[in-house]
């Protein structure tokens, strides 16, 4: 079962739902930003305290514009370029230069709702300003490109006032560019979900969630596939805060092919391990007495099933001058690497306006990344981050960050720690939103 999506269809989409709401636009707006940002680093690449940490000066560019168009309870659309320009001082191979593009569209009906999702990123690795969701960040030590291309249809189906569905496909493909250390991995990722709920009381509703996704990475010879079911529970304390909880299980069954098992030399069949070369066959066997024989290796595909449970939790609550957010997960996500990660994650912000100028807030998380099935391992980590902030709106246009970042990370194969403490100051332009009605 496959649902990719090639890039002439994806265009396709595009313009179609582009030149199908123009037609009958009523209101487009123009919202123009640019981000300055210069921050030092005492560990740029993230690396372990033995293998010389790196400190640096670094200065960002990040221009960006969001067109967006609607009328009102019939269709929206929008489309987000954001650039990204990193320059780190006296740090060979340390500058980055980003770009996403995002571009969303969605047709409501009385009962319906139908969108269409369009992403592409290309992010080096080398950035660690996380602000991105980019699994890899402070795992490479090379200036590595990744480029991400996703497309996400879906459809949302009132039933009635106290009922919904949901069914949404994915289709997801990353490639990596001047890869020179790292053992990184293009990959496929697809997938397809269906969610229903109902409004079982005033304050109580239930669900269900159900998920098929499928990973390969050619080059790797490994791939997978996965199903998920989920019983879904949100709770609404009050008209400013909620709490929802998805509790399920997952099967993955995952395919090594082509893994050599045995080696040929004469007829006669012996263990890879026989031979010193990182359990590979050599081409040839030297005998003394007989001379040299061609070794054939003798391949096999390899599966494996691992059933395991699903998490997901999240606590929010808003108000007019505070808001708190938890988030805390388990699940698999795609590796990089050429296998399957279980991720374990949990997260906590929290958001206080303390005048009209005045917001500080805080970033605290944790996720611990471990493989289930694949043969490379050699990546995965535990990551802690610890990031407070404070934001003073300078005037109408213009605002003043300052912020502070830690991260500690440890690669659980060689037990080796790093850490990084990063200082940002920060300008924000947001220039008055262009309105255009017809």
């Amino acid at each position: 079962m496959s649902f990719k999506l090639k890039k002439n269809q994806l265009f396709v989409l595009c313009v179609g739902v582009f030149f199908t709401t123009a037609m009958n636009a009523a209101e487009w707006k123009s919202e123009p930003s640019l981000y300055i940002k210069t921050q030092y680093n005492d560990n740029v690449r993230m690396r372990a305290d033995n293998d010389n940490p790196e400190s640096s000066t670094g200065f960002t560019l990040e221009p960006r514009i969001k067109f967006a168009g609607e009328e009102l309870d019939l269709w929206d659309m929008s489309i987000d370029a954001r650039g990204k320009v990193t320059r780190f001082q006296d740090v060979e191979d340390s500058d980055s230069d980003n770009a996403f593009f995002v571009f969303d569209g969605g047709k409501q009906t009385e009962r319906s709702n139908w969108r269409l999702n369009t992403s592409f990123e290309r992010n080096s690795n080398f950035d660690t300003d996380f602000d991105t969701e980019n699994p890899d960040a402070g795992l490479l030590d090379d200036h590595t490109e990744r480029k991400t291309a996703s497309v996400s249809p879906s459809v949302k189906w009132n039933m009635s006032e106290t009922s919904q569905i949901l069914f949404s496909l994915n289709s997801t493909d990353v490639s990596f560019d001047e890869v020179v250390n790292s053992n990184l991995q293009n990959y496929d990722y697809d997938s397809a979900s269906f969610n229903s709920f109902w409004l079982v009381q005033q304050n109580h509703k239930l669900g269900f969630t159900g998920t098929y996704s499928e990973y390969e990475s050619p080059e790797a010879d490994f791939s997978y596939n996965q199903s998920v079911l989920q019983l879904d529970y949100t709770y609404t304390i009050n008209q400013i805060s909620n709490v929802s909880l998805s509790l399920g299980q997952r099967r993955l069954d995952s395919t090594l092919t082509d893994l050599t098992v045995a080696c040929e030399v004469t007829g006669i069949e012996f263990p890879v391990e026989n031979f010193s070369n990182n359990g590979v066959c050599p081409s040839t066997v030297g005998n003394v007495s007989v001379g040299f024989f061609p070794v054939t290796p003798i391949l096999e595909d390899f599966s494996n099933k691992d059933d395991g449970l699903v998490v997901n939790v999240s606590y929010s609550s808003k108000s007019e001058t505070t808001s708190h957010n938890v988030f805390g997960g388990r699940k698999i996500i795609p590796s990089s690497f050429g296998s399957a990660q279980e991720q374990r994650s949990a997260t906590y912000q929290v958001s206080i306006r303390n005048t009209e100028r005045l917001t500080t807030s805080l970033i605290m998380s944790g996720a611990k990344t471990e493989t289930v099935s694949g043969v490379d391992s050699s990546n995965d980590r535990t990551r802690y981050r610890f990031e407070p902030s404070v934001t003073y709106q300078l005037n109408r246009n213009w605002n003043l960050n300052l912020r502070y970042r830690y991260i500690d990370q440890n690669i659980s194969n060689s037990d080796e720690d790093s850490a990084s403490n990063a200082v940002f100051v920060n300008l924000f332009l947001h220039w008055p939103k262009l309105v255009t009605t017809y």
